[in-house]
């Protein structure tokens, strides 16, 4: 263990570096409320409120060009049809709010519903690709959606042509339930307030210097004491987010599990200079500001992708929001970051 941490056992380092979250559990069956908490399906909606749609980019060249030529293609066409955003999550906020006082700076009523373009948002992090609306509307006057048809004719097409693919190369068909990139499985969801240790590639991590000089990889060889303290932080971090248990990566607020670097860090960069990545030289001349202005975003949700899909998928969306925005209840500047390892 290193000198830093020998004053102090490492069970109290490890628990002062726990962070508040709401983690998404399975409701009880017949727990599907109006306006309650889910993820996938279709949301409540008030009349007059329509399901969002992206609208087609005036830079949709510059988009596809990210992506190989096949997924370039498959943007191309996503684009001209301009579809409504899959429906990714609804939360109700007086659930949230009622979970403790780290929820405080969401609204006290109503429901967030988070839209998420599935097809093009994984190159395309911005406030483009994301939806997140505010409603407050009471119970009563909500009503539960049904697909719009074009978004519906999209996952059947889809659908389609998964299976047909699959029995070309003798694979099993698609489960009928899974998701596509239009549509989730509807899961009723209950939140759960929990501590939950921070990734060591997070910024609460960064503030916690001992600590992840404690994770560091030895660097002679040796084993000792600083293995002893890998291995604790490592099965409790693993309880939460290891591969095993997907839908524990499912969160509202907290410190994210980045795949990458933290997704604050590519929020801050394309808020700040309206690109997707910087080279090296220009991370390396502007680290300061990027790092500075990264510490201002906050995790609205993170949603994984493979269990939104209930199906094999791949990569974490994590819908991100300046705390002075989050303030001002400003949903319209949430920024959209995808990952994937």
């Amino acid at each position: 263990m290193g000198a830093a941490l020998r004053p102090r056992p490492q069970v109290e380092v490890v628990v002062e570096a726990l962070v508040p979250t709401l983690e998404f559990r399975p409701a009880p069956k017949g727990g599907a409320d109006p306006g309650g908490t889910r993820i996938g399906g279709t949301p409540d909606l008030p009349p007059g409120l329509a399901w969002p749609r992206r609208a087609k980019p005036a830079d949709v060249e510059a988009i596809a060009r990210r992506g190989n030529a096949e997924a370039g293609e498959e943007m191309r066409r996503h684009f001209r049809r301009e579809l409504p955003y899959a429906f990714f999550a609804q939360v109700d906020l007086g659930e949230a709010r009622g979970k403790g006082a780290f929820a405080e700076a969401l609204p006290g009523h109503g429901r967030l519903l988070f839209f998420y373009d599935l097809t093009a948002g994984p190159w395309d992090n911005g406030t483009e690709s994301a939806r997140v609306i505010w409603d407050e509307t009471p119970r009563e006057g909500l009503a539960a959606q049904v697909m719009p048809p074009d978004l519906a004719a999209a996952d059947e097409e889809h659908r389609a042509e998964i299976a047909k693919v699959n029995h070309r190369f003798k694979l099993p068909p698609p489960k009928p339930d899974a998701g596509t990139p239009y549509s989730g499985p509807a899961r009723p969801m209950r939140l759960h307030a929990t501590l939950r240790p921070p990734a060591v590639e997070s910024l609460e991590m960064e503030a916690r210097p001992a600590l992840k000089a404690a994770l560091a990889p030895r660097t002679d060889g040796a084993e000792g004491p600083r293995d002893a303290y890998q291995d604790l932080f490592a099965k409790t971090f693993d309880s939460y987010y290891g591969a095993a248990n997907a839908g524990r990566r499912n969160q509202l607020l907290g410190s994210p599990l980045p795949e990458q670097s933290d997704p604050r860090f590519e929020a801050e960069v394309v808020s700040r200079f309206g690109v997707q990545h910087l080279d090296r030289e220009a991370w390396k001349a502007q680290r300061p500001e990027i790092e500075a202005g990264a510490r201002s975003w906050r995790l609205l949700l993170q949603i994984d992708v493979g269990d939104f899909l209930q199906e094999s998928g791949e990569g974490t969306v994590y819908f991100l929001i300046r705390a002075a925005d989050l303030a001002d209840r400003r949903f319209d500047r949430v920024v959209a970051v995808y990952q994937q390892t």
